[in-house]
């Protein structure tokens, strides 16, 4: 039915730009803790002898912090930008292309999601006790990536969805694809 399979691809699109939104959330948190660390004083860098006031951005945690929150925004760009590159090749025609964006399309907005409830609240730790003050917008981040896990399909639907209807129905072709180009791709890097 024509009907159905529009209401589908809308229901797919709609999953995407929750992800999508999922990642704005976790980029939005890590450049506010980004710019807070650039800006905030406090106490004494571990290892540094100049008794210098520095900002928390020379504290080893703080920035194994902000580096995870920037890892795992940028994963979440790729993943986005390969499934868009996906839907472009699926309109082209290009074969296997429509399955990988059926396939793609609950990790993005399942995995994107939840991540985003990790760096936002990374980001939260990375303002301390200031993270929970209204005024420093921190929380807020929080918040707004809590939301976009229950948007469009909680994330166990997605987990379902990916499971049961994606990889079993096809017996795990199209993921086993994705994971050879994977390697291949690794292999040439």
């Amino acid at each position: 039915n024509k009907g159905m399979r529009a209401m589908f691809l809308m229901m797919n699109e709609a999953r995407l730009l929750v992800g999508l939104q999922g990642f704005c959330c976790a980029g939005s948190a890590y450049l506010h803790a980004l710019n807070y660390a650039r800006e905030r004083v406090q106490g004494k860098i571990i290892g540094d002898t100049s008794n210098e006031k520095k900002t928390i951005l020379h504290h080893p945690d703080v920035r194994r912090l902000l580096m995870e929150c920037k890892a795992r925004t940028e994963a979440m760009r790729t993943l986005a930008y390969y499934a868009a590159a996906q839907i472009d090749k699926a309109k082209a025609g290009v074969p296997g292309a429509q399955a990988r964006i059926d396939l793609l399309t609950p990790v993005v907005k399942g995995w994107s999601t939840e991540s985003s409830i990790d760096v936002a609240s990374l980001g939260v730790q990375v303002h301390g006790g200031m993270g929970y003050i209204e005024e420093t917008g921190a929380a807020q981040h929080l918040r707004d990536a809590r939301i976009t896990t229950i948007y469009e399909g909680t994330t166990a639907i997605q987990a379902n969805d990916l499971i049961g209807r994606k990889i079993a129905r096809e017996q795990g072709a199209t993921i086993k694809a994705v994971i050879t180009d994977m390697r291949a791709a690794a292999a040439r890097l």
